[in-house]
C-alpha cells in the first residue's frame, strides 16, 4: 500500500522547564488560571523552530487530555462548549506549527480522562510553587452516558474540526492539521480488554461505545477536509480491533515501548514489516522511546533500541512514520538526542523538514 512517511514526533505538550503544561496548553483551567500557548507565543515558537531543526515534519499534540482545560461544563458536569480562550491557543498552535513547516496530530482525549482519585502536580500561576491537586471531580461520566457524549460531539468536537476545514473560519490553517486522534490509548479504558484496564479506571467504556464515538469522529472530519483520523493503541494484541473498515480511521496507530519483562508484547519494526501484520491501513509508530539506553523510568527494563534503528527499520518496513517519545521530555524517556535525527536527516533528505539542520 502506498502511503507517504510522515516524520514527526510527541510533542506532546509544552513545559518551560518547571512547569509541565499537561492538559493546561488550551483554554483556560478548573484552577481558575489560563496558561495556554497563547500566552506564551515565544516559547513555542522556538520548540517548533527545534522541531524543524531536528527534521520534523509532524508534531503530536495532546488538546484536552484529562478534560482539565479548554471546556465549560454545566451543573451536571456536561460539556457547554469550549470556552474564550480556547480558539484562541489552538489558532497560536496550528499558525506556529504552520511557521515552522510541521503538522500537527491533535489527541482531542488521553486515556487519564476515565481516570479517578488521581492526585496531580500542577504550578500556581502567580508564585510558582508546585501544589498537589485533584481535578474537582472525574469526567468518565461524560463517556458513559448518550447524553455526554452528544454533548462533547456537539459543542466541543464539532466546533473544533469544522473550523480547521476548508470552509472553516480558519480554513487558511486546514492543511497544517494533519489528524485528529480520538483518544490517547484506549487500551487502558476498555471494559473486554480486562487484562489491560487500569486500576484508576473503575468504570471502563465498553468497546462499542468507543468505537462509535471513533465512527462519529471519522465522518466529521472526512466531512470538513482532508485531515485523517487515527487512534493510538497501547497494545499490540488490541490492534486488530482498529482495523474494522466501519470505523473510518485512515492510519492505525501503534506504541511500542518493548521490556525484558515482557517478550512479544510491543512491535519491533525491525523484525516486523508493516505488510506481515495483515492489516487494510498504513500502519504507524506512533510512540516509542527515544533514548531508552540512556533515559527510561526506573520501573521500566528497556530492550535497548536505538532510535536511528527504529526509524530506519520503520521506513525499510513500510511504516507511515516512526514518532519517537518526547521533545519535551518531562518524563522518565527524557528528551530526544539530536545525533540520530541528524544521521536519519542526511540519509532522508526528502523525508525531513527542509529546516533541519540536525540540532536543535
Amino acid at each position: 500500500m502506498a502511503h507517504p512517511f510522515w516524520h514527526g514526533c510527541n510533542y506532546p505538550w509544552s513545559t518551560d522547564g518547571t512547569t509541565i503544561y499537561y492538559g493546561l496548553d488550551f483554554g483556560a483551567n478548573v484552577w481558575g488560571s489560563h496558561l495556554g500557548v497563547s500566552t506564551r507565543r515565544p516559547a513555542i515558537e522556538r520548540d517548533f523552530a527545534q522541531m524543524a531543526a531536528l527534521g520534523f515534519r509532524v508534531a503530536r499534540w495532546f488538546v484536552f487530555a484529562d478534560g482539565r482545560a479548554g471546556i465549560v461544563y454545566d451543573d451536571r458536569g456536561l460539556p457547554v462548549g469550549v470556552d474564550s480562550h480556547f480558539f484562541a491557543d489552538l489558532d497560536t498552535a496550528c499558525e506556529v506549527a504552520a511557521g515552522a513547516g510541521i503538522r500537527l496530530a491533535l489527541v482531542l482525549l488521553d486515556h487519564r480522562w476515565m481516570f479517578e482519585g488521581v492526585r496531580d502536580t500542577i504550578a500556581d500561576p502567580a508564585t510558582g510553587a508546585l501544589l498537589e491537586v485533584r481535578l474537582p471531580h472525574g469526567r468518565a461520566h461524560i463517556l458513559q452516558s448518550s447524553a455526554g457524549r452528544a454533548a462533547l460531539f456537539a459543542r466541543v468536537f464539532e466546533p473544533l474540526v469544522r473550523r480547521y476545514g476548508i470552509r472553516g473560519e480558519r480554513a487558511d490553517l486546514a492543511e497544517h492539521v494533519l489528524a485528529y486522534e480520538l483518544m490517547n490509548e484506549p487500551d487502558f479504558v476498555i471494559e473486554e480488554w480486562e487484562r489491560d484496564v487500569s486500576a484508576h479506571v473503575p468504570r471502563p467504556l465498553k468497546f462499542e461505545v468507543l468505537a462509535q464515538m471513533v465512527t462519529s469522529l471519522s465522518a466529521l472530519v472526512h466531512s470538513c477536509g482532508p485531515a485523517l483520523t487515527t487512534i493510538g493503541c497501547a497494545r499490540l494484541h488490541n490492534l486488530w480491533a482498529w482495523d474494522d473498515p466501519s470505523l473510518g480511521l485512515d492510519v492505525l496507530q501503534i506504541h511500542s515501548y518493548p521490556d525484558t519483562r515482557h517478550p512479544g508484547r510491543d512491535l519491533d519494526p525491525a523484525t516486523t514489516p508493516a505488510s506481515s501484520l495483515g492489516f487494510s491501513k498504513p500502519v504507524l509508530l506512533g510512540e516509542f522511546p527515544g533514548d531508552s539506553a540512556e533515559q527510561h523510568p526506573p520501573n521500566a527494563s528497556p530492550v535497548v533500541q536505538p532510535m536511528d534503528d527504529v526509524l530506519e527499520s520503520a521506513v525499510l518496513g513500510g511504516y507511515a512514520g516512526a514518532w519517537p517519545w518526547s521533545f519535551s521530555g518531562t518524563d522518565g524517556y527524557g528528551r530526544l538526542p539530536s545525533a540520530p535525527l541528524a544521521a536519519f536527516a542526511r540519509r532522508h533528505p526528502a523525508l525531513v523538514n527542509r529546516r533541519a539542520t540536525g540540532s536543535p
